[in-house]
């Protein structure tokens, strides 16, 4: 063992002072520098997306071309504040003039653009344009309870090209996953973007309110029975000429429900038949109401009576 140890040591020696010999040889190589646009007009953006990086040529010590590939510092510096529309850029030439925009180490030095050697740049106008937002919800409830109201229709603004938001007149939610809900409860919940590299959304996150009751029951008496397409020259008479309901739906909801809130009639165009005296009412319900669970009577009767002309 004491033997091994200084042949380690050795080993360990000879390997370091290779690595710098080796790392302070002058190398050219390749590398990928993020590009990083410079767009100082508050009223215009790009159009379409550039690359993320560009393959450069560069020369420099072997320990800095290999922390280059690492580095989060070095960068191409795109000045696009003089372009209106479209401009087709040569790379290769816009850097070599413009060596104050490529960000190196300071030990390493730009040589040229390797790939791609020229890239298309649109620039268009940058407006504000305000959208609703759907909600994407996937909930299942506990038995007995339901989800009332459904969730108010949000407005985001949606920042980018003029081009471009042309195509959107409404954003969604992410889904927002609950099961077995027996409360009501806020989520704030992420608004998907579209195009998040040319597309920004304000506010990113909305509130939304989810309402869960109980389901109940509960009668509503005395409902008027209402005639529809009647004819002028005759006179309709129910008997009896009001009914009652029992109603299901969200407890709290349809406490506040009045005999106003149904609309109870008979269609003269579609019901009527010869002979035939009585007949099933037609409901309409407002919206709270989950189901009609009783109507009573279950039937009534319709008489038609001729009214007198005059000769």
């Amino acid at each position: 063992m004491k033997k091994l140890i200084p042949k380690i040591v050795i080993t360990i020696a000879a390997m370091i002072l290779w690595f710098l010999i080796v790392s302070s040889q002058t190398y050219v190589g390749v590398v990928d520098l993020p590009l990083k646009v410079y767009e100082p007009r508050a009223n215009m953006t790009l159009g379409q997306v550039l690359p993320h990086s560009i393959k450069v040529r560069v020369e420099g010590p072997g320990r800095a071309l290999y922390f280059e590939r690492w580095s989060n510092k070095s960068s191409l510096i795109l000045d696009v504040g003089n372009i209106s529309g479209n401009e087709k850029i040569s790379l290769k030439n816009y850097f070599q003039e413009r060596p104050n925009q490529v960000m190196l180490q300071s030990e390493m030095k730009f040589l040229e653009v390797v790939y791609p050697d020229s890239i298309n740049v649109m620039i268009d106008n940058k407006v504000e344009k305000i959208v609703p937002v759907k909600i994407q919800s996937k909930i299942t409830l506990r038995p007995g309870f339901i989800l009332v109201n459904a969730p108010e229709l949000s407005k985001v603004t949606l920042i980018g090209p003029r081009t471009l938001l042309h195509n959107y007149d409404q954003l969604q939610t992410a889904i927002i996953n609950k099961d077995n809900a027996d409360i009501s409860f806020i989520s704030t919940i992420p608004i998907v973007n579209p195009d998040p590299e040319l597309l920004t959304i304000s506010p990113e996150k909305i509130d939304v309110e989810f309402n869960i009751e109980m389901i109940g029951e509960r009668t509503i008496s005395n409902i008027p029975i209402q005639v529809k397409n009647k004819p002028s020259d005759l006179e309709i008479q129910f008997i009896p000429n009001t009914v009652s309901l029992r109603v299901t739906g969200g407890n709290d909801q349809i406490q506040d429900l009045t005999r106003r809130d149904f609309y109870v009639y008979f269609d003269y165009l579609s019901q009527w038949f010869p002979n035939k005296n009585y007949y099933p009412v037609k409901i309409t319900t407002p919206k709270e109401v989950l189901d009609v669970i009783q109507i009573n009577p279950q039937q009534i009767e319709v008489v038609v009576i001729k009214k007198n002309t005059k000769e």
